[in-house]
């Protein structure tokens, strides 16, 4: 196997359940589980090698993170299977610092088996959740410095308000009072769903756009596509460009009569009420992808959707490349 590409120029942000870190390009998310209180995310390279595992734990009273480490490492003993080395640890070894990390308790650990690992473990006061990262790595591949950087990359929470998620070519920001309500992970679309008292975010990549568009318009592929995102809606299509793509803005509000009613009624109440849909649709000729960043919202928070369709980050822009040939999550 070659050896791994330290370039950074080469790596992309990764993003989940407000734990951000760069990683190599060709590695992805394989393997997500749990919420932003307690999660698991595992980052895989092309040859299906598990090479980043993240665990994370809410916790507001006292953390003995030396307990953390130690149970972790015994978990790790009781995965190996027969017949394969026995794994040696070190607790007495520096991947990363306290000072780099800016964590006080931070504590380090390595073991070698069959590959070898490198990691760390703190807890965060900010966010209040314990961190468990580990980076693994081939013998002839230098690991200590790979993990030193992809765990000195690692924010483990947003400081502006907004969460970056980021998997599989679509990149995208969220206000943080939004939570995931779904997700789908495919080799040629990628949806992510976000939802807070009524109001939801949808973020979407579909691949092979000359496939999908062909013979029809972006517009009319739009207004047969979009409707699935925001039911009981009434939706409006007009052709337009965004970020220099040709794009298609989307606009609506709902059908049913009664929620007009329940609409005027809140905000006489001065309460939030979702009840508008904006969005856009942009076809990214040169990468061959198309995009939906769309939200039903107050009318009050139209503005959230455009930050969100901004952010997200079209592929061209080589921190965001991945590719499409990868196969969907497990």
């Amino acid at each position: 196997m070659a050896m791994m590409n330290m370039n950074r120029e080469n790596w992309a942000v990764r993003g989940w359940e407000g734990v951000l870190l760069h990683v190599p390009s060709e590695w992805d998310i394989a393997a997500i589980s749990g919420d932003r209180n307690q999660g698991y995310m595992r980052i895989d390279d092309t040859q299906n090698m598990p090479r980043v595992e993240l665990k994370w734990q809410k916790s507001t009273g006292f953390v003995n993170v030396t307990g953390v480490v130690d149970g972790y490492l015994k978990d790790l003993q009781k995965k190996r299977k027969k017949g394969e080395p026995e794994i040696e640890t070190d607790r007495d070894c520096s991947v990363v610092s306290k000072r780099q990390m800016r964590k006080q308790d931070l504590q380090c650990f390595a073991w070698r088996g069959a590959i070898e690992g490198y990691g760390a473990a703190w807890y965060c006061p900010d966010c209040q959740r314990v961190m468990v990262v580990q980076v693994m790595a081939l013998p002839d591949e230098r690991g200590a410095e790979l993990a030193r950087e992809v765990i000195g990359s690692l924010e483990d929470h947003p400081h502006d308000g907004w969460i970056t998620w980021s998997t599989y070519g679509l990149q995208m920001e969220v206000p943080e009072r939004f939570e995931m309500s779904g997700q789908k992970l495919m080799a040629g679309l990628i949806e992510l769903r976000f939802a807070n008292a009524g109001e939801e975010i949808v973020g979407v990549r579909w691949g092979m756009a000359n496939v999908v568009l062909r013979g029809r318009t972006l517009e009319n592929w739009a207004a047969a596509e979009i409707r699935d995102y925001h039911k009981g809606t009434k939706l409006e299509m007009t052709e337009t460009t965004f970020r220099g793509h040709p794009a298609v803005e989307v606009s609506g509000y709902f059908i049913n009569p009664l929620k007009h009613m329940q609409s005027f009624v809140m905000h006489i109440a001065r309460r939030p009420y979702a009840d508008v849909v904006q969005g856009w649709v942009w076809h990214c000729v040169d990468e061959n992808r198309i995009y939906y960043a769309g939200a039903l919202l107050d009318e009050e928070h139209k503005e959230i959707i455009k930050r969100v369709a901004e952010s997200i980050v079209c592929p061209e822009d080589a921190a965001a490349e991945t590719g499409d040939g990868k196969g969907p999550i497990r």
